[in-house]
């Protein structure tokens, strides 16, 4: 028998199994948002490029013609550009993250569940939590939510060998 994601998402559930622990929940959690975050990853990729390339490719050929002073002022430049365009990158990701949480994929609805325990205020805070969470995972990228997996399931691994040798 399989449980579902929590009532208050709308999108299709993801299958846990039955008496699942949170650690093994999250696992479940963070590689749907590994997916997910390698499509955002690739959906930027493409819309940074398509919208910032032009210009990046003026001037690093500018910086490569440059010569003294004017070769400085140029890779300056040009280093500028590189760091509003990564700053651009971040702000879409997050914002497609902040997309995606709304839309009811989430990390910490699955794992705590909250029955009808607590006030609306708390569920209200917790949701919001949860989608900042959420977008802030999908914005950093695949690489932090395969490491956060690694931690979590390196954490797992090192519980199972204490309970065999106990």
């Amino acid at each position: 028998m399989t449980r579902q994601r929590s009532s208050y998402s709308r999108l299709p559930a993801v299958e846990i199994p039955e008496g699942a622990t949170p650690f093994q929940t999250a696992l479940v959690q963070l590689g749907v948002l590994y997916v997910i975050a390698l499509f955002v990853e690739r959906s930027l990729e493409v819309l940074i490029k398509a919208w910032r390339q032009a210009e990046k490719t003026r001037l690093d050929e500018e910086t490569r013609s440059a010569e003294g002073d004017a070769k400085l002022a140029a890779e300056r430049k040009l280093q500028e550009y590189k760091v509003g365009t990564q700053r651009r990158a971040l702000f879409l990701g997050l914002t497609l993250g902040v997309l995606v949480s709304l839309a009811g994929v989430r990390l910490l609805g699955p794992i705590f569940e909250f029955a009808d325990a607590g006030t609306s205020f708390q569920r209200a805070v917790f949701q919001f939590t949860d989608i900042a969470l959420t977008a802030g995972l999908i914005a950093g990228g695949s690489a932090t939510i395969h490491a956060l997996m690694a931690l979590i399931d390196d954490f797992l691994r090192t519980s199972r060998k204490r309970a065999k040798q106990s």
